[in-house]
């Protein structure tokens, strides 16, 4: 049975808890993920960042709801500027996600698929004695599906 060790990704992008948010967020632009695993100085990982982060730390909750749909007027507003400002003083560790799943590389890959349907989630680290080794993404799966049913080669 395929394993998470043989489709994970090895060489994974990382940032530091101290990081500021403009900095991971412009990373995560250049490097065209949505992503990025953060770790401290042993590769443990202690949270992620991903886009929706960023954008749930840029917007106010109320600035989500259904009546601010449209985006000039979200970006219009005084409170919208007002997080990007508070952005500048921001580090990675004030927005990331703390509770991070996280998997090992002889799960199988059926099993991380439906963990991570479930849970709604896109990326799973994958750990090796509490240390950070490699990244698993639906986009990995999706890839060796491809590959197993001819799509790709």
């Amino acid at each position: 049975m395929l394993k998470v060790a043989d489709l994970m990704t090895r060489e994974v992008m990382t940032v530091p808890p101290e990081m500021s948010v403009k900095s991971a967020a412009k990373l995560l632009f250049e490097k065209e993920i949505s992503g990025l695993p953060v770790v401290d100085a042993e590769r443990k990982v202690i949270g992620m960042i991903t886009e929706k982060d960023i954008i749930n730390m840029a917007m106010p909750k109320y600035l989500q709801e259904p009546e601010y749909q449209d985006f000039a007027y979200i970006l219009d507003t005084g409170p919208f500027w007002k997080k990007v400002a508070e952005a500048e003083k921001l580090t990675v560790k004030d927005i990331m996600r703390k509770d991070v799943l996280c998997v090992s590389g002889d799960m199988s890959v059926p099993e991380v698929a439906r963990l991570m349907i479930s849970k709604g989630i896109r990326r799973i680290p994958v750990l090796k004695d509490k240390k950070l080794v490699g990244i698993i993404a639906r986009a990995d799966i999706v890839r060796e599906i491809a590959k197993e049913t001819g799509i790709i080669e």
